[in-house]
């Protein structure tokens, strides 16, 4: 009777533990807390499944990278100093670091496809721009707008009749999300259907009313950033842009990166630029300003593979 009691009991618990952890949400091991402060630069890289954080001491940025335990794949980055967490787009799912205690969460679900850029808002939901499931001979064109809340609730939101194919996130000083969809636009008559992308704008909290901003042919973005003059500094894969006023333009002069794949602006406006090509090649990360003039901060096989970057701002 007492084992009988006994083993009620453990079946009791271990079905309360089930029911704790939320549907999708894998728990990996904790590791090592890094911190984050106003203005450190937060990459990571699939060579070596590792987060890299680069803080200015001295005139020098300091490279610190903690190993993340789970195999990464990494499309993009966020990170928000008020909810003191980091999430990388992971491919096929999310993962996410705990600054305070190292703990580290993917998040999966069965209606994820590629999942290519993250942005935490000011609630710290989690938004996530998925580009859809994949098809053969063609992109995808299923994409979703997610918001993951910290409750583990995950919620469509941003309806556009269908996006084809989120790819990118960035949220302005006043909460506006701003989304680049692969192939928003109309199909151009003897180009075998080719689109261009095209950057739509969202209103917090609900963001229902996706509104488009801009797009024009040949615009193929790698990565890009928000402004506060209005202005978006623009990764067009191997040329910096600046759109301002619904016009491009190219600081650069034609000049030519590898591919750039992570913009940031930290809370003093400056811009910073990643330029790789892939995880077998090393990446160059810039300091970059509206006239091209290009500060190398870190580059080699310490950021080899690295893909994204995001700078701690306290409410981006």
């Amino acid at each position: 009777m007492k084992n009988s009691k006994l083993y009620l009991s453990i079946l009791v618990a271990l079905a309360l533990l089930m029911v704790a952890v939320p549907p999708g949400r894998a728990q990996a091991p904790d590791r090592e807390p890094m911190f984050l402060e106003i203005n450190d630069l937060v990459t990571a890289s699939g060579k070596g499944d590792v987060l890299i954080r680069l803080r200015l001491k001295k005139k020098r940025y300091k490279l610190t990278a903690v190993s993340m335990g789970v195999r990464l794949t990494p499309k993009a980055i966020t990170s928000n100093k008020f909810c003191e967490k980091i999430a990388i787009a992971n491919a096929h799912n999310v993962v996410t670091y705990d600054v305070w205690n190292g703990r580290i969460d993917v998040i999966e679900h069965e209606s994820f496809g590629e999942i290519a850029d993250v942005q935490y808002d000011w609630d710290c939901n989690l938004i996530i721009a998925d580009m859809g499931q994949s098809a053969v001979g063609h992109s995808p064109r299923d994409g979703h707008l997610w918001l993951y809340t910290p409750e583990g609730e995950l919620i469509e939101i941003g309806w556009r009749h269908k996006w084809s194919n989120p790819a990118f996130l960035d949220m302005d000083e006043w909460g506006t999300l701003y989304v680049v969809d692969k192939e928003a636009g109309p199909k151009i008559p003897g180009s075998g259907g080719w689109h261009y992308d095209a950057i739509y704008k969202l209103g917090a909290p609900k963001y229902t009313a996706a509104i488009k901003k801009f797009g024009k042919r040949g615009l193929d973005v790698s990565s890009f950033v928000h402004h506060p003059s209005g202005k978006f500094f623009i990764g067009n894969q191997d040329e910096l842009l600046i759109l301002e006023d619904d016009e491009l333009s190219s600081p650069c002069g034609g000049a030519t990166f590898d591919r750039i794949n992570g913009l940031a602006l930290n809370s003093d406006l400056q811009v910073f630029l990643l330029d790789g090509f892939d995880i077998f090649g090393g990446s160059t990360l810039y300091g970059v300003d509206e006239k091209c003039n290009l500060t190398p901060i870190e580059d080699g096989r310490k950021l080899q593979g690295s893909q994204g970057l995001t700078a701690g701002l306290p409410g981006r």
